[in-house]
């Protein structure tokens, strides 16, 4: 059981109780946020805008995770093809 906004909830999940407790601990943070920086008093546009934040939040840490990726392919590419150069 966890909570949320002073709701309880109870919630199954295979990544167990203590991922659970941290994510419904980071959810709750955000929504307060949203409370206590917009005009909003509204659980349902709280809980849309905190939804909006996260979204965008992991849009970005995917786009970083895709640049990295294409770094890391290049320079590996790079370093295998100096191998080749050497070993011929």
């Amino acid at each position: 059981m966890v909570e949320i906004l002073g709701n309880e909830y109870v919630l199954r999940s295979d990544a167990g109780e203590e991922r659970v407790r941290e994510v419904a601990a980071l959810l709750n943070e955000r929504l307060n946020e949203v409370l206590a920086t917009t005009n909003t008093s509204s659980t349902l546009a709280a809980a849309v805008l905190a939804a909006l934040n996260i979204t965008n939040e992991l849009l970005q840490l995917q786009d970083q995770q895709e640049k990295l990726s294409q770094e890391i392919e290049a320079k590996t590419e790079r370093l295998l093809k100096m191998i080749e150069e050497r070993e011929a």
